[in-house]
């Protein structure tokens, strides 16, 4: 039976190097891929959306756009979603070069299907919180100024974010090291260095556009 989208996107989750070697050998890998990055731009498209119309605004993170914080999620709605393909082909670049400096012999190609599949599994550690507490501010159940407020101040919201933040990063370094491994045969040890500097470049180029 060949694997399907939901079967190989679940699969990540519980074993991700299998589920990424499955992905790489079905015809339709290319496909899956740019479905699975297409959830985290619904996603963060609509998280952007909310905080344009419920007035949130950058806090702690200032613009490094020549925009006014209390207008700039007006424009960054329009910039996540190609600030997130900029950030996936980026990063897949990177980790591409460095895993064949350690002697990965996976294609290009590989690499930017393995890492679309992993940056979409590990955006839901922030991604579900993110849309949901935006999506309160927007229909007016929260007070989204005084809740991004509590969460930049020492209140249990703080702590929750920064659990959020960490197991963001863990699984984004998780699954971009096992697919390297996945893509290039490369052991864990490699596998990590070139899976840190995809999660490394993908967050640099995706926090240059969004705050």
């Amino acid at each position: 039976m060949k694997p399907t989208f939901i079967s190989l996107y679940l699969g990540v989750v519980v074993r991700p190097r299998r589920a990424l070697e499955a992905l790489l050998t079905t015809p339709k890998r290319g496909r899956y891929a740019a479905l699975a990055v297409v959830f985290t731009c619904i996603a963060y498209g609509l998280v952007y959306f909310f905080l344009a119309r419920n007035g949130g605004r950058p806090t702690v993170f200032h613009p490094w756009l020549a925009i006014p914080a209390e207008s700039y999620y007006r424009f960054n709605q329009y910039v996540v979603v190609p600030s997130i393909l900029l950030a996936w082909v980026s990063a897949a670049g990177f980790t591409h070069l460095t895993a064949r400096a350690f002697g990965g012999t996976g294609s290009y190609e590989d690499t930017l299907i393995v890492l679309g599949f992993g940056l979409s599994v590990a955006s839901w550690w922030t991604g579900v919180h993110d849309v949901v507490t935006t999506f309160l501010g927007f229909v007016g159940v929260i007070d989204q100024r005084a809740y991004e407020d509590a969460m930049n101040s020492p209140t249990p919201f703080r702590t929750m974010l920064w659990i959020l933040m960490f197991g963001y990063a863990t699984w984004f370094v998780l699954m971009f090291t096992k697919g390297v491994g996945a893509a290039h045969r490369l052991g864990v040890g490699r596998a990590a260095v070139a899976g840190t500097v995809g999660f490394v470049v993908y967050q640099l180029v995706f926090v240059i556009f969004n705050r």
